[in-house]
């Protein structure tokens, strides 16, 4: 800095120059003048998001920074300047590296040199040197990594996303914690975007039914939603040429593939299930758009003439099923022209539980530009074949981050990020949220579980409860169980369910399980109104919120994270955990009492009181 402060000190005119160069071996305490100090070997970066600068902290500077009471400039080693105005340090990250910074006012030099009141004119050389730096590099965003940067950061990214203008197949990302108000941010950007016609996708009809409600009220005309499958279709009748009156899109299982396929008709279960698995298998993958292709990654040289007949099949339009659909847009790249051509922008919601086949379609197949909203540790859907699309994007991807949640007050706020290495949140109202432990709630609550079976088995000792999906749900375990004495499952039926259910059911017999519901339904109130507690499984509850969360403790951080953090994220006032105080170990118990074993192909088993966890009520 030595240049700097000679061609400063020479060309000033007036009485004093009213500056003191950083020397890092000596300071002075002087409220009087302003400082500057030699950052041009240190980390610096203009921020797009924000428009202003970070410098990497100096350890050297930092207690001669604190005591300077006047105006601290920082000289780089490019042709702007740095103002540092605010001398609290935050730790970002940047560039994937995390530093800790001070976040600085950009200015040209002729803007410093006003600042300083600099009276003089400069020479030849000087002002030759003075223009011969590049530019400050630019990065286009950087992430809070500490509270004041995220309570910082989350209102700077939010103003600057309503401003943003949208490129030609670029794709943004909005990664937003819990509550962070994701649905409102769409809504929003559709206002500002008003003249653009936009499509709306989800997986969930519920959120969609939802997003069509609040489209109605806020009067926003310009935005079409509908669920994937929705779209699909859609594409499907347009291109195909198929009459939407005349197609029949069946559920293929092996109760109806007959009526598709009558050679497979009297063939046993397990064979007739075998193809529609294989089918539905090839249909959801996006690896392979040829049946021969795929079957000889499978099955080597083996010949799978049946499953290549079914596909003809579909090929032909001889039958739909919704996997087919999606499959055939995908292969003959039907989305492409139809989603250029009446829209001009797509927004994605809840993209953490994102279809493979919808993803690949919206990458490879549009041009239009693209936002993903969605929160990546709420991906609790994996079981049922939806990846995290946040995983799977471009690098070059625009990724924003939301940290605020407007759900969850501290502490409990402060407390459940302590308990995940990467959850950066910060509480964004003023109410308290607390956390208890094996407490009972005093007002109305909603109990969250993550099965059905401890969910069932502490709705037999609770009064005036309310369960979500009960009834449905009841005639699914019966059907289920009845299932259960005659056949086993398949691998793959197994997988498709969120927790044990199966294994639930494999324990009762039906006298049991009547018994159960029996008791169940003494509890139930008729109305969810005047239910003390409502009832529903995690995965169920996602999206929804209530003052008063109570957690069942089969909610497991050590091997469910994810759903753990729904559930943990739930709450507005209180969050109340379950602590268990005896683990249940089903191989320590055995049958003593013949008559009340039950035979399922060939399996005996235990009474429903030795199956169930004590549950704290």
């Amino acid at each position: 800095m030595n240049i700097e402060k000679k061609f400063m000190t020479e060309s000033y005119k007036g009485k004093s120059l009213d500056i003191t160069f950083q020397d890092k071996n000596r300071f002075i305490n002087d409220d009087k003048t302003n400082w500057i100090f030699d950052v041009r070997q240190i980390y610096v970066k203009k921020v797009k998001v924000g428009l202003f600068a970070v410098c990497e902290v100096v350890d050297d500077f930092k207690d001669m920074i604190q005591k300077c009471k006047k105006n601290i400039f920082l000289c780089t080693n490019f042709k702007q300047w740095l103002w540092l105005k605010n001398t609290n340090e935050y730790n970002i990250e940047v560039e994937n590296m995390r530093k800790t910074v001070w976040v600085c006012k950009i200015l040209e030099f002729q803007d410093f040199l006003e600042i300083l009141k600099f009276q003089g004119d400069f020479s030849k050389q000087a002002k030759q040197f003075f223009n011969s730096f590049e530019n400050i590099e630019m990065v286009q965003i950087i992430y809070g990594r500490c509270v004041p940067s995220m309570k910082w950061f989350d209102g700077i990214n939010r103003r600057y996303l309503k401003r943003h203008k949208f490129a030609k197949n670029e794709i943004v990302a909005i990664t937003a914690v819990a509550g962070s108000g994701k649905t409102t941010t769409l809504l929003e950007l559709a206002e500002t975007h008003k003249k653009k016609k936009i499509i709306y996708l989800a997986f969930n009809k519920a959120l969609i039914s939802e997003i069509r409600g609040k489209l109605y009220h806020k009067k926003i005309r310009n935005v079409s939603c509908c669920t994937f499958d929705s779209l699909m279709r859609d594409i499907f009748i347009k291109n195909s040429g198929i009459n939407s009156n005349n197609m029949n899109i069946i559920d293929l299982k092996p109760q109806t593939i007959g009526s598709v396929y009558p050679w497979l008709a009297k063939k046993p279960w397990k064979v007739k299930n075998y193809y529609c698995t294989w089918l539905a298998k090839f249909c959801k993958q996006v690896e392979y758009s040829s049946i021969n292709e795929y079957i000889k990654k499978n099955f080597g040289n083996q010949k799978k003439t049946i499953l290549t007949n079914l596909w003809e099949k579909v090929m032909k339009k001889e039958f739909f099923t919704f996997d087919s659909i999606r499959k055939l847009v995908e292969v003959k790249h039907w989305a492409k022209g139809y989603l250029d051509d009446n829209y001009d922008m797509v927004f994605f919601d809840e993209a953490q539980d994102c279809d493979p086949l919808m993803l690949k379609m919206l990458l490879n197949d549009t041009t239009i530009p693209k936002v993903f909203v969605g929160d990546p540790k709420q991906a609790i859907y994996e079981w049922r074949g939806a990846i995290n699309a946040f995983e799977k994007l471009p690098t070059n991807t625009f990724v924003i981050e939301f940290y605020k949640t407007f759900r969850i007050g501290n502490p409990a706020c402060k407390k459940i990020c302590k308990e995940f290495d990467d959850l950066w949140m910060v509480s964004g109202v003023k109410w308290k949220t607390n956390i208890y432990y094996n407490t009972e709630p005093l007002t109305k609550y909603v109990y969250l579980f993550r099965s059905w079976r401890r969910l069932l088995t502490a709705a037999r000792n609770i009064d005036k409860i309310w369960i979500n999906n009960f009834d449905s749900q009841v005639a699914y375990m019966k059907k289920l169980h009845n299932k259960l004495k005659f056949s086993k499952l398949s691998e793959e039926e197994i997988a498709g369910f969120a927790d044990d259910l199966p294994s639930f059911l494999l324990k009762l017999s039906e006298s049991e399980l009547n018994n159960l519901i029996s008791d169940i339904e003494t509890n139930l109130v008729q109305d969810k109104e005047q239910a003390e507690c409502m009832m529903y499984t995690v995965h169920s509850y996602k999206g929804l919120e209530h003052d008063i969360i109570r957690i069942c403790d089969d909610v497991d951080i050590e091997n469910e994270e994810n759903i753990y953090y729904v559930a943990t994220t739930r709450g507005r006032k209180q969050i109340i955990f379950d602590e268990p105080e005896v683990y249940f170990d089903e191989t320590i118990h055995e049958i003593k009492d013949n008559s009340v074993l039950d035979n399922m192909y060939n399996r005996k088993f235990e009474t429903l009181e030795q199956f169930i966890t004590p549950i704290r009520i």
